[in-house]
């Protein structure tokens, strides 16, 4: 007997292992795949944001001038921050899914559900933040090339630098991805109950979709301050408050959302591919596992 219940609690070990695994995996590469996919349109949203002159329509008009390399600037650190920061953001997530309601029983689904999009969001969050830091200032043309942008950042500003404007990605990243995901799962289940059947992957992909947009405008007036933080001169201190005060100031506070549309259809796609493609893939990953443990 007590043979028999040691192998069933290390399969079971080994399989929540592999679970977290295969989440990370999924999550990591879901997002990776729509970084890079939608990378010139926030290159757009970027540009937009950072200049104080310069509107959507205007940056728009400068397309063919940019071209796609100049779209495309910064896509390498933004890829391999978003692989990096969300396989941990999701692995985490599903950890403390499994881990909460074991700690505490009493708490609802959707509270189990924010307080792991909490964990999660904070710890991927931070990870991300240096190639953050680089991407948009390749994306606002400040350097040509990754290295250089590094080098100068280390050089002038040193781990700081690579660090400027955590507070306020935080401020975005937490509400966007605890109200984003909270408000897909709910969406889902509403929907679901409506047609009283599961949701199609393309529908999935739907809901997924309006929820990351619309939580991405919510959230563009913290999108603003950062980019202006992390864009602004090197060596110059620029607070979250003083980015704030001088968006106020200067140019009123409709420029607080700044970039509103381009954020809207660049982080539906990404909404749609993180939030229902992550949940997809998951399960493609983890149901041929499943069914090889029942065959056995």
């Amino acid at each position: 007997m007590c043979r028999s219940n040691s192998v069933i609690v290390r399969t079971r070990v080994g399989l929540d292992v592999g679970h977290l695994v295969k989440s990370a995996l999924a999550g990591g590469i879901s997002c990776a795949f729509s970084a890079f996919l939608m990378h010139p349109v926030d290159t757009v949203k970027t540009q937009v944001q950072a200049s104080t002159t310069l509107s959507f329509v205007e940056i728009l008009s400068k397309i063919p001038e940019i071209g796609a390399r100049g779209l495309y600037k910064g896509s390498v650190p933004a890829v391999v921050g978003q692989f990096a920061s969300h396989g941990l953001r999701t692995s985490i997530y599903e950890a403390s899914k499994l881990a909460l309601p074991l700690v505490a029983p009493s708490l609802l689904d959707i509270q189990v559900q924010s307080i792991a999009s909490f964990l999660g969001t904070v710890l991927g969050t931070t990870l991300r933040i240096p190639c953050e830091v680089l991407k948009q200032r390749l994306q606002a043309n400040q350097f040509d090339n990754i290295v250089e942008a590094t080098v100068s950042t280390w050089n002038q500003e040193g781990l700081k630098g690579l660090f400027r404007g955590t507070g306020v990605t935080l401020l975005r990243e937490v509400p966007f991805y605890v109200a984003g995901m909270g408000l897909y799962n709910q969406s889902k289940k509403v929907v679901e109950r409506q047609l009283g059947r599961e949701l199609e992957p393309w529908e999935a992909i739907a809901v997924g979709a309006l929820s990351g947009g619309f939580t991405a405008v919510l959230t563009t007036p913290f999108d603003v301050i950062k980019t202006r933080m992390m864009t602004a001169p090197q060596g110059v201190e620029f607070p979250m408050w003083m980015a704030a005060y001088s968006i106020l100031t200067h140019e009123g506070p409709l420029a607080f959302y700044k970039g509103a549309v381009p954020r809207f259809f660049w982080t539906a796609p990404l909404g749609a591919l993180n939030l229902a493609g992550y949940e997809l893939l998951q399960k493609a990953m983890i149901t041929p596992v499943n069914q090889s443990v029942h065959s056995d």
